[in-house]
């Protein structure tokens, strides 16, 4: 895991769902506004990333935006280690980079 994927995770557990939203969050939004230099192409690749490794999730059929998972809410709170959580890629959720 590598520390941008650990503030776009704190960024989604800190945005999402708010005032009762469930569109999820953009990654352009992320990218304008994340305290970390990043470029929103990278946001995206990198959310589709941890979408295949179960941390966050597609919000949208086309993958405009997407939620934190309760993997990534553990992960966040120290109760989930990334090396040894290892999710088979499954072609039958969106968002998922398979291969």
């Amino acid at each position: 895991m590598h520390r941008l994927d650990e503030a776009l995770l704190e960024y989604l557990a800190e945005h999402d769902s708010r005032d009762g939203d469930d569109d999820g969050v953009a990654p352009d939004e992320i990218a304008r506004t994340i305290r970390y230099p990043l470029d929103p192409y990278l946001a995206r690749q990198r959310l589709r990333v941890l979408s295949q490794a179960g941390y966050a999730a597609p919000a949208s059929r086309d993958c405009a935006t997407y939620h934190i998972t309760v993997w990534g809410r553990l992960y966040l709170q120290g109760d989930v280690r990334a090396d040894l959580h290892d999710p088979e890629p499954d072609a039958r959720r969106s968002g998922h980079v398979l291969g």
